[in-house]
């Protein structure tokens, strides 16, 4: 099935462009230029990702991204001419899974679309493929499907709502058993070659998985920070086939 991408920006040229580019390599493509059209696309499809831009006449991206994670974990690449450290890392902390600063060439995003869509793909690829995979990885009170790339919580079967980096994060977490992941591992586990991240976006990305894998009455983290290191799982990972 062709991967269906929604591209937001208020831009008519630019989106004309990017619905042409992407068709020409294999994507199914749609086009909104305001907030209020990015819901009604989403109402009407399921896209396998979004390419959202931060300036929208009606409403700041940042806010669309916010309520789109309040009902979906589709993975969400920010664009923008923003060019501050701050706002990317906000982007990210608010749920995008990669950004890129305009301007910018669209074969890099291409390459960023195909490195995140790949993720997804990864994730949700059967175990059965492989006799020694696990289907469920769990720790503490946290149950992660392998093959669903859904996240829960086992004593009352809560869905923590990761989007597809924070579960490959939590995956390659889980896997490392206690092991610590420095930040370069982590970027060549989550992000492999055709994407160079920064430790910051590693370091918003881990905030953001600490918050949804807490319980609302525990003030620790499953996550630990490894000083001058990286990080690693403060709990024994069960694997489950």
């Amino acid at each position: 099935m062709t991967e269906h991408v929604l591209v937001v920006d208020d831009d008519s040229q630019l989106t004309a462009f990017l619905e042409r580019f992407f068709r020409k390599h294999g994507y199914r493509a749609t086009i909104a230029n305001t907030a209020k059209r990015v819901f009604a696309e989403l109402q009407k499809h399921q896209f396998d990702l979004i390419i959202l831009d931060l300036n929208l006449p009606d409403d700041d991206g940042l806010d669309v991204t916010r309520e789109i994670r309040k009902s979906s974990a589709v993975p969400i690449i920010m664009l923008t001419a923003r060019d501050e450290v701050f706002d990317k890392i906000i982007g990210l902390e608010v749920g995008a899974d990669d950004y890129m600063t305009k301007p910018y060439e669209p074969r890099e995003l291409l390459a960023r679309v195909r490195s995140v869509l790949r993720r997804r793909v990864s994730l949700t690829a059967s175990p059965a493929r492989d006799t020694a995979a696990a289907r469920w990885l769990r720790f503490e009170n946290i149950e992660l499907d392998i093959l669903k790339s859904k996240a829960k919580r086992i004593s009352d079967g809560l869905d923590l709502g990761l989007t597809s980096t924070e579960f490959a994060l939590a995956k390659a977490l889980a896997d490392a058993a206690g092991d610590v992941l420095t930040r370069d591992r982590i970027m060549d586990l989550i992000y492999g070659n055709s994407l160079t991240a920064t430790d910051r976006a590693i370091d918003a990305h881990i905030a953001r998985l600490r918050r949804k894998l807490m319980a609302d009455d525990d003030t620790s983290s499953v996550i630990l920070t490894v000083h001058g290191s990286g990080y690693k799982l403060a709990a024994t990972t069960t694997k489950i086939a």
